[in-house]
């Protein structure tokens, strides 16, 4: 896995090289090239969400998000817009599936299913690619809403996407059938009782952080804060 630090460099060299590359592209601040969820809307800490506490999923963060530099902008627009690319080889659950995206969990409101891919999740943060991909339902045709960018970092969050609106997020104990071959998540926080009751186990999922990355456009809603944890349209 790439090292972070040596990953934004190669990311921040290759971005300005495509600026370069293109005298119209403008990246400054009200550019015209200025992705749109450079400067998010929903500002509050917590992708908006409330929460505030690990146990409660979200990394206690106290600065609310805001506008990025015109190099952080560019820097998460080739990493999201690459990542993007690649995740529209796989329109849907089915087809995704069939390429070794394993279905990891089912759709919960706010946020659909996740399938992670078969390499697993990392210890360190990959940008060559989301880590998961997430689908608006359980049926094979359900199609593509997102992405996740997910790292095996312990106690606390990796440094992740440049700037700092990428609020990370933590489930503390989840309930898995299918171990060790094919896991599948039937619960979230749940008691020991409850998760062997749907034929489970309860495993210690903490070290393991997450940040959701939406499509830019899905369902109608333009993602004017593409970190934010759940979906209005799903």
């Amino acid at each position: 896995m790439y090292r972070v630090v040596r990953t934004v460099a190669v990311l921040a060299v290759l971005s300005y090289v495509a600026v370069a590359c293109n005298p119209a592209v403008d990246w400054s601040a009200g550019g015209d090239e200025r992705r749109w969820w450079c400067d998010p809307t929903d500002t509050d800490v917590n992708d908006g969400h409330g929460g505030g506490d690990h146990g409660g999923h979200h990394f206690p963060y106290t600065e609310d998000k805001g506008p990025l530099s015109w190099q952080d902008c560019a820097i998460n627009a080739f990493v999201i817009e690459r990542g993007a690319a690649e995740a529209a080889l796989y329109p849907t659950k089915a087809i995704a599936e069939a390429n070794g995206w394993h279905w990891l969990a089912p759709w919960i409101p706010g946020q659909g299913t996740h399938h992670v891919r078969d390499s697993g999740v990392p210890t360190s943060i990959d940008f060559s690619g989301p880590t998961m991909l997430m689908y608006d339902g359980n049926g094979n045709n359900a199609p593509l809403t997102g992405m996740v960018w997910a790292v095996e970092s312990g106690h606390m969050p990796p440094d992740g996407f440049a700037g700092d609106n990428d609020h990370w997020h933590a489930h503390q104990v989840l309930c898995y059938t299918g171990l060790p071959d094919n896991p599948f998540i039937v619960g979230d926080n749940i008691s020991d009782a409850l998760c062997t009751s749907r034929g489970g186990v309860n495993v210690d999922a903490s070290a393991s952080w997450l940040v959701h990355v939406w499509l830019p456009v899905y369902d109608d809603w333009i993602a004017t804060d593409i970190f934010n944890k759940e979906h209005p349209g799903i």
